[in-house]
């Protein structure tokens, strides 16, 4: 694998964190994203998902020797991105349902999953 090879991961990973900021370009003026571009929580944050999700797709394509550096380019932005889908499913504050609807109990996804 050449030095290339190595770095293209990283650099997905961080294209994917532009891509991010450039869609929500038009609420830069919104006092939240101004608050979270100043918060050192969410850089660390941000900067641990992309070198992690990097190093997973290393990881992961350790043995496949012919991946070109285009691909692990996508593979370092794809890491992250599921990554953050994983937590957002498991942490959604939205309230569900189950069961018969006429019962109104109510169920977080959380106390879904700790039922055995």
């Amino acid at each position: 694998m050449s030095v290339l090879n190595y770095i293209a991961p990283f650099v997905g990973a961080a294209l994917l964190e532009v891509v991010q900021w450039y869609r929500l370009r038009e609420k830069l003026d919104n006092e939240r994203y101004r608050r979270l571009l100043r918060s050192p929580g969410y850089w660390v944050i941000t900067v641990l998902t992309g070198v992690l999700g990097a190093i997973a797709a290393l990881i992961y394509f350790a043995t496949r020797s012919e991946l070109s550096p285009a691909e692990l380019l996508v593979a370092g932005a794809a890491f992250p991105t599921l990554f953050k889908k994983l937590v957002a499913a498991f942490v959604d504050k939205e309230v569900t349902t189950l069961g018969d609807l006429s019962e109104k109990r109510k169920s977080t996804i959380s106390t879904y999953l700790s039922v055995s």
